[in-house]
């Protein structure tokens, strides 16, 4: 195969993200020498190597001193886009899934009232959710959305693969502009530990994130707890 000229390490590391996808490359499995993916592309070694550092970057691959590079186990991304769990699974080749564990209209309590610039005891829909990439549980999901703005939300016929986000844009015509995200660094309780399939104890990141709209007016804020070893979370800084 031969490489179109444009910016080679990025056509590279384009072409190795969707051979991975494809299953050309599984989890695990070592990738061709930097030399040999140079001849099978028809490319220099300098395109090859600065494709694996953008790919380490990922989370695509682990680069191994001595051994060579490694197709990582897929791990859902987070941090780069305002994207939907299962938008974010999807782009890494899995399959997702859920499990509503609550679902209820509550009085706000007087934080989620300040995140969401509504009164404290104001109606808020609350959704609790496990979620799942290829049936194994990856994050668990607290959701506290306005009533006022998304009345009956938690009416609608929920299945498993239920995008909040594109409910809130289809439904309700809202458009997302961007979210705040705040990382906390956590220790796995009784509860998360059985469903996260985790040992009490275990580090993990708490990612609160308020979602915001036109005018920036908030439309959702969340609390999610994420599995580390099945999450990756990824900021771009530009100046």
């Amino acid at each position: 195969m031969k490489i179109a000229r444009t910016n080679i390490a990025d056509e590279v590391s384009n072409w190795l993200i969707e051979a991975i996808r494809s299953g050309r490359y599984q989890a695990g499995e070592r990738l061709p020498s930097v030399e040999e993916l140079a001849a099978m592309l028809d490319v220099g070694r300098s395109s090859v190597r600065e494709a694996l550092r953008q790919l380490q970057a990922l989370g695509w691959v682990t680069l191994q001193q001595g051994k060579g590079t490694f197709v990582s186990a897929p791990k859902v991304q987070i941090g780069s886009s305002l994207a939907s769990f299962s938008e974010s699974v999807q782009a890494r080749g899995m399959q997702p899934g859920g499990v509503i564990l609550r679902r209820e209209v509550i009085p706000a309590p007087e934080a989620i009232a300040c995140e969401l610039q509504i009164e404290t005891d104001e109606p808020v829909n609350l959704l609790v959710r496990l979620r799942l990439a290829n049936g194994e549980p990856v994050a668990h999901e607290t959701s506290y959305t306005p009533t006022y703005l998304f009345p009956d939300l938690l009416d609608q016929p929920w299945t498993v693969n239920t995008s909040l986000y594109q409910l809130l844009s289809e439904k309700y015509g809202v458009r997302f502009l961007y979210a705040v995200h705040t990382l906390y660094p956590i220790q796995i309780d009784d509860t998360l530990s059985q469903l996260l399939q985790l040992p009490i104890g275990t580090p993990a990141i708490k990612l609160q994130s308020t979602l915001y709209g036109q005018d920036h007016q908030p439309l959702e804020t969340a609390f999610d707890v994420y599995h580390p070893d099945r999450y990756q979370y990824t900021v771009v800084l530009k100046r």
